[in-house]
């Protein structure tokens, strides 16, 4: 595992654990929203990397030349997962966020291209919003968390 699959990793354990702590604190009302992220139509066994965005310039800035944690991604996983559907949950504040998602096949930690440019992994973001060459914009993608809220993403 690479130096910043660790940290995201770790990043991912402080906010679980911090998400942990708020929810004792419900009582007092330090309430999360809840996002849930079905990941669809996975063709093949690998690593899948969800990340959710809180910024526009981030969001269309990732080309997926690396997974993990950066600037703008706000929470995500990185985990293994067989072909199907998986489904993922984060606690979060109420907000507008984004969510891009690419499966990692061959475990390089990267979104591998052809010589086109070309995605030749699976690929999703929120709302199913496609886009020609790189990710979509954040407006296509965007959506309101409030309470409960589901993304369900077709690869």
């Amino acid at each position: 595992m690479n130096q910043s699959t660790m940290h995201f990793l770790k990043t991912a354990l402080k906010r679980a654990t911090a998400t942990s702590r708020s929810a004792s604190l419900a009582n007092y009302g330090a309430v999360a929203d809840t996002l849930i992220v079905e990941v669809n139509n996975i063709k093949k066994a690998g690593e899948i990397h969800v990340a959710v965005y809180d910024n526009a310039e981030a969001f269309e800035a990732d080309r997926g030349e690396k997974g993990g944690a950066a600037p703008g991604i706000v929470d995500g996983t990185i985990v293994m997962v067989e072909a199907g559907t998986s489904t993922f949950e984060y606690e979060l504040p109420a907000g507008q966020y984004a969510v891009g998602i690419f499966h990692d096949v061959n475990l390089n930690n990267k979104m591998d291209n052809n010589f086109l440019g070309l995605p030749k992994e699976q690929y999703g973001f929120s709302n199913n919003a496609r886009a020609l060459f790189g990710p979509p914009s954040f407006e296509d993608a965007v959506f309101e968390l409030k309470g409960v809220t589901k993304q369900s993403i077709d690869l």
